[in-house]
């Protein structure tokens, strides 16, 4: 007998410069977990709790303008404040712009924004 079909997880690939340094600043400065990092260097997936984000090493001049300009990731958590209140002391070493703190939607979310080395807008984000 089959199985049932069960979909566990999804992850977003976003196409960066360097895997390694990316996975460091996810680790660092965004409290994820480094699951893996390709020996080459060339693919890597960061965690925390249950995201995923993957990341594919690249230097297509395309695919990196679209990492910074059109890929952005929304990362559901319950406790905004206080993640970003955890996060606060590495997130002030970012350069300006890179943060918005926690503000509120008009449809009922608040969030805080970080773009991450390569310009990947990272939307942290808590429904009211």
């Amino acid at each position: 007998m089959l199985e049932t079909p069960k979909v566990l997880s999804a992850a977003t690939i976003v196409p960066v410069r360097d895997v390694a340094a990316t996975l460091q600043f996810y680790e660092d400065v965004l409290g994820f977990e480094r699951k893996l990092l390709a020996e080459d260097g060339s693919f890597g997936i960061a965690e925390r709790g249950g995201a995923a984000v993957e990341f594919i090493a690249t230097d297509d001049a395309g695919a990196l303008k679209a990492t910074a300009t059109n890929i952005a990731l929304t990362i559901r958590v319950r406790g905004l404040d206080a993640l970003y209140a955890a996060l606060k002391s590495k997130l002030d070493t970012l350069p300006e712009g890179r943060v918005r703190p926690p503000f509120d939607q008009p449809y009922g979310v608040r969030e805080f924004h970080v773009k991450d080395p390569d310009g990947c807008l990272l939307f942290f984000a808590e429904r009211e």
